[in-house]
């Protein structure tokens, strides 16, 4: 994975406009984030429902509340099945 490519999956869990624009059109979007063709390929085959869990689960922790119920369920079996537990 290139430095680009991780740096705009950041810019993609922490932006919510910057999502629903790469949401919109994978493609432009990341193509428009200056990334290679070989990292806009990447993105378009991205796990979209992953990407919005994730982007939530980050966005809860940085408010300082950790996920609770379900939701926590669902990352943390998630987070076992991506091999980040």
């Amino acid at each position: 994975m290139s430095r680009a490519l991780e740096t705009y999956l950041v810019k993609l869990y922490l932006d919510r406009d910057a999502r629903r624009a790469f949401l919109a059109d994978p493609r432009g979007a990341a193509a428009e984030a200056g990334l290679s063709e070989a990292d806009v390929a990447a993105l378009e085959r991205v796990d979209r429902d992953g990407l919005e869990l994730a982007a939530r689960s980050f966005a809860s922790k940085r408010a300082g509340r950790a996920p609770r119920g379900r939701w926590a369920r669902l990352v943390a079996a998630w987070r076992r099945w991506r091999g980040h537990a």
